[in-house]
């Protein structure tokens, strides 16, 4: 089994990937590609991408492929705003359904009409560019990962995918906390959609209908709050303590130059993930103090906690570097 070393990628990354299944190959002969699926990493690790499941995220070390050849990372000239821009709307994709039939109709053409929410793969990279104001493709709602391979926007880049250690293998098939994450969201949303009776598919799209619904918010609050999504936090703080303490952490079974690099890689991820939850913080904050809805108070609640959670992190990690 292959794998990519997070230190090959720079977010912004598009990934190109197929697989030995039938259903890849399939999609490789009918849209004359040798790839049949496109990934956008987001940086720290992350990518997000759209498949059968719908639009969620992914661990990189976790990402395995059967042979080199199986992936290609595709780069963009594009700054800093640009990269963020095309990840913030990818994120704010999470939990839309896959679109079977416009997966189909990027090669066939056999129809114009779009459902603007519904994604699949190479859409999602695409319409993720176009909104960040870099065109990839012609059409960025009906495209091909082989469209995006030839597009003028993009640039191929030599990335040494290597071969993994068996602890690396046994690390990417053990229990995934992510796949529970997305589990979670998809259940929330196929609730709210019984209470709605509309086509929600993101949690933004929650939070949107709760304003101009607040009928509703009682009954909404209540399928967050059952759900066990205000409370993952928990998991990932009980099983990687480390990360939290100072102490903890200078003591884990690495060498020095190990453990600066790995302080180093931890704050950057820290910083930026402390960047997101302080925008939502805010929003759920202004919504709060508008609406005064038991929906913004429990979101409110909870980034609040995922701030200090970060601010944590960001501590344990100087720790180490002052005193390794």
């Amino acid at each position: 089994m292959y794998l990519i070393p997070i230190e090959e990628l720079k977010k912004g990354d598009i990934l190109l990937t197929s697989e030995n299944s039938a259903i890849s190959k399939v999609v490789r002969k009918s849209t004359k590609s040798d790839f049949s699926h496109a990934m956008l990493y987001v940086g720290n690790g992350s990518y997000i991408h759209s498949d059968a499941k719908g639009v969620h995220s992914g661990n990189l070390q976790r990402l395995l492929f059967d042979s080199a050849d199986n992936v290609t990372v595709l780069r963009s000239e594009c700054n800093s705003e640009v990269i963020d821009l095309a990840c913030r709307f990818a994120r704010s994709k999470i939990g839309t359904k896959y679109s079977v039939k416009s997966a189909i109709n990027a090669k066939l053409r056999t129809s114009k009409k779009e459902n603007e929410n519904r994604q699949f793969c190479s859409r999602l990279v695409a319409q993720a560019y176009e909104y960040a104001g870099l065109m990839l493709v012609k059409d960025s709602s009906f495209c091909t990962p082989q469209e995006i391979l030839n597009s003028k926007s993009t640039y191929q880049i030599s990335c040494k995918v290597r071969k993994a250690t068996d602890a690396e293998v046994n690390f990417a098939s053990s229990e995934n906390p992510l796949e529970r994450q997305s589990a979670i969201t998809n259940e929330i949303l196929l609730k709210v959609r019984a209470v709605s009776k509309e086509d929600i598919q993101t949690l933004d799209q929650i939070t949107q209908y709760v304003i101009t619904h607040p009928e509703h918010d009682e009954e909404i609050s209540k399928i967050y709050k059952e759900s066990g999504y205000l409370t993952m936090w928990e998991y990932e703080v009980q099983k990687n303590a480390w990360r939290y303490d100072g102490e903890l952490f200078l003591n884990l079974p690495l060498s020095d130059n190990e453990l600066i690099e790995m302080a180093k890689l931890e704050k950057s991820s820290a910083k930026e993930t402390l960047s997101r939850y302080k925008i939502n913080l805010e929003q759920y904050f202004y919504i709060n103090e508008v609406h005064k809805l038991e929906y913004s108070r429990v979101q409110f609640e909870l980034y609040k906690k995922l701030v200090e959670n970060t601010l944590d992190n960001i501590n344990a990690v100087d720790y180490v570097l002052e005193n390794s």
